[in-house]
Parts: structure tokens; sequence; C-alpha cells
């Protein structure tokens, strides 16, 4: 959990890490009904010119959302997250999502904090990249 008083511009979250794996994937498959098989199956992919089973983009957008509330705990709530993906999340890679605080701005009793976000796999290629605000309670 973060603290108000340690915000500062330039400030990097702690990182989170994934790694791609059928059984995380399943999961997140599950309770979104997306079973497609280039996400599980070599020869699929390979025929979509993929070298190997990939992640759903919602899924990776949702590791910067758990990326976000690790960091925040209970003071605070996510007002925005957006993110641009730059290349397939493959299995049995690891991701690595981090942020960095690039804004802050307090309005009425909460802390506003603008960040840029990045996801990268074990290559260091950039996955994704995004931005995000979260709003912390200002506490008296």
């Amino acid at each position: 959990m973060t603290s108000i008083d340690k915000l500062g511009v330039g400030l990097q979250l702690p990182a989170f890490e994934r790694k791609g794996t059928i059984e995380h994937w399943n999961r997140f498959a599950a309770v979104n009904d997306e079973f497609a098989p280039h996400h599980w199956d070599y020869a699929v992919a390979e025929a979509e010119g993929f070298p190997a089973p990939f992640a759903m983009a919602p899924l990776q957008l949702a590791f910067f959302h758990a990326m976000l509330r690790d960091w925040i705990g209970d003071n605070g709530r996510i007002v925005s997250v957006s993110a641009k993906l730059r290349g397939p999340f493959f299995k049995d890679q690891l991701l690595t999502a981090s942020g960095k605080v690039i804004a802050l701005s307090q309005v009425e009793d909460e802390m506003i904090v603008d960040l840029e976000l990045t996801q990268i796999d074990e290559t260091e290629r950039a996955i994704a990249i995004g931005s995000a605000s979260i709003a912390l309670k200002m506490l008296d």
C-alpha cells in the first residue's frame, strides 16, 4: 500500500509479474467465455502467424489493474486505466508490469495520481504501454 507523504513525480511502483501459464489464462477465459484456440494450441497460433499461444488482451489490461490495486491498497480507487498493446504476451514468458508517477494534483479530499504504465516480456520487449489515474483519500 502506498502512502501519500511518500508520493512524488518519478516514483516507481513495485513491479507486478505473471508467468504466461495456461492455468492463469484458463481461469480468465472461464469467467469471460474466451476459449479461442490460439490461446492454447501451438498449431493454431502458428497458423495465425505467431510462434506460440498468446494471452488475451483483456487479461493484459487486468494485470495493470492488479498492479494498481496492490499498490493503492484500501485507501484509494482506480479512476481510469488505458493501454495499447504493442505485441503479444506468449505462453511461458514472464510479463512484468510497472508504473511511474507523472503528475500529482489535489482535488477536494483526494490526491489524484497520474501514472505512465508499461509491460515488458522477459526479452525486454515492450508488449503494452498505457496510462492510469488513481485517487487516494487525504487523511486528516
